[in-house]
């Protein structure tokens, strides 16, 4: 009886609540949302916000549209990527540290765990080109968990990597300077397999030092074990807190449940691009002497990866996912992105400039890439030749591709925040060089 009762008051309540002026307290409509008035988000422009989610591209622009895009098509999709990868990673750094234990050389198996490395390593960098909302909430936490550049502790890996061979250890307490890709790289490429420690400090890292080539491989290998499976971890939070069927992410950047309005989500991936002065100042900039921090006619040892040698690459993948961020692809089909918005604000000159722009850094990144790594060709660099280098006058090539990265950083933080009336990111205001 009380069943029935329960089911005869709740069909009386939504028969007087489709009687009345609204249904919220029974039905959430999936179009709608708060006025623009006011500074808060729009509802679904030209159909429901569902709908938009699942066909983003089709129908008129909107910034809605644009947002939702660049949030599904581009940085979830990214997210998904690395996420997808790790598990590959995983499975050649286990397979490699078996070879070892079994006495082999482990050389085949030595590569494929570098490669899968640069795999995962390559996707992150895409995600790095606009680190905007999962990865860099709660301090920065997932971003720096994952990859710590240019903070990396090789003293306390070495002995991390020397403790886990007495008993067993777990990265979970460990600081963000000691795991995630930057030690991982460490652990799979360093040649010397010498201790950074200095050993009047920590006498027992030289009985590490002493052992076998054989028995030093594996002991990093077994650490990077432990590593992988923690960067498993958060690859996975990273992803699910950009999926659809997650924390949707991209939800937050038009629902006003993060940003007050479409502006200011707008706002908020024009400052994750901004990123690019990173790519500029600290990964080409200082190691090519072309930026205050280097105090010397070059500073090659300040360039990111130098264990692997993928500097190079790193930049190429950065600037593909600025690329994507701002066309709203990783392909050339047509999709909403700021280009649009441009186009819309009556500024497609700009949105032409910066895609040449980057088009032209992608050029040179990859052309430089087919000349050694940036370390080496730091160091056979005439550093006079590299000063009065610029994107037409091209007297040290690897130089000309810095000067064509800091067009694409000038471009962003001048005609383009300035064409769509935004502000400039927080940390480079009056930088303007």
């Amino acid at each position: 009886m009380r069943a029935q009762r329960r089911i005869v008051h709740a069909f009386l309540a939504i028969a007087a609540c489709l009687l009345t002026a609204s249904c919220s307290d029974f039905f959430e409509d999936s179009k709608t949302a708060p006025k623009t008035n006011g500074g808060t988000v729009p509802g679904g422009q030209g159909g429901s916000v569902s709908e938009e989610f699942q066909k983003p591209n089709e129908g008129p622009f909107s910034e809605q549209r644009m947002l939702i895009n660049i949030g599904v098509n581009v940085l979830a999709r990214a997210a998904d990527d690395l996420h997808t990868q790790v598990p590959v990673l995983k499975n050649s750094v286990r397979q490699y540290c078996e070879a070892l234990a079994s006495g082999s050389t482990a050389l085949r198996e030595e590569k494929q765990a570098q490669m899968d490395w640069e795999r995962v390593m390559l996707s992150f960098h895409v995600l790095q080109a606009a680190p905007v909302g999962p990865l860099m909430d709660n301090g920065r936490y997932l971003n720096d968990y994952l990859y710590s550049w240019p903070y990396l502790n090789t003293c306390d890996i070495d002995k991390k990597v020397f403790e886990n061979t007495r008993s067993a250890v777990s990265p979970d307490a460990l600081l963000f300077n000691v795991r995630g890709l930057s030690a991982i790289e460490y652990l799979l490429f360093e040649k010397s397999l010498k201790s950074t420690c200095n050993l009047r400090a920590n006498p027992a890292m030289a009985e590490w030092n002493a052992r076998t080539e054989q028995q030093k491989k594996l002991d990093r290998c077994m650490w990077a074990q432990e590593l992988v499976k923690d960067m498993q971890n958060k690859s996975a939070t990273l992803q699910k807190n950009w999926a659809m069927d997650g924390g949707n992410f991209t939800k937050a950047l038009i629902d006003g449940s993060r940003y007050s309005s479409l502006k200011e989500s707008i706002n908020a991936l024009t400052d994750a691009l901004a990123n690019i002065e990173k790519v500029k100042d600290a990964k080409l900039g200082k190691p090519l002497a072309r930026h205050k921090d280097c105090l010397e006619d070059k500073c090659a040892r300040d360039v990111e990866h130098i264990y692997s040698g993928l500097s190079l690459g790193a930049v190429e993948a950065q600037l593909k996912g600025f690329k994507a961020v701002f066309t709203g692809s990783f392909t050339t089909q047509n999709a909403y992105g700021l280009d649009d918005l441009l186009v819309q604000s009556g500024r497609g000159d700009v949105a032409e400039k910066m895609v040449r722009a980057i088009d032209q850094a992608l050029l040179s990144v990859r052309a430089a890439q087919e000349k050694g790594s940036l370390f080496e060709q730091i160091e056979a660099m005439n550093p006079t030749l590299c000063k009065s280098t610029t994107m037409t006058d091209r007297k040290e090539e690897i130089c000309a591709v810095h000067a064509d990265i800091r067009e694409v950083a000038f471009l962003l933080k001048t005609e383009v925040l300035a064409a769509l009336a935004l502000r400039a990111p927080p940390t480079h205001q009056g930088d303007n060089d």
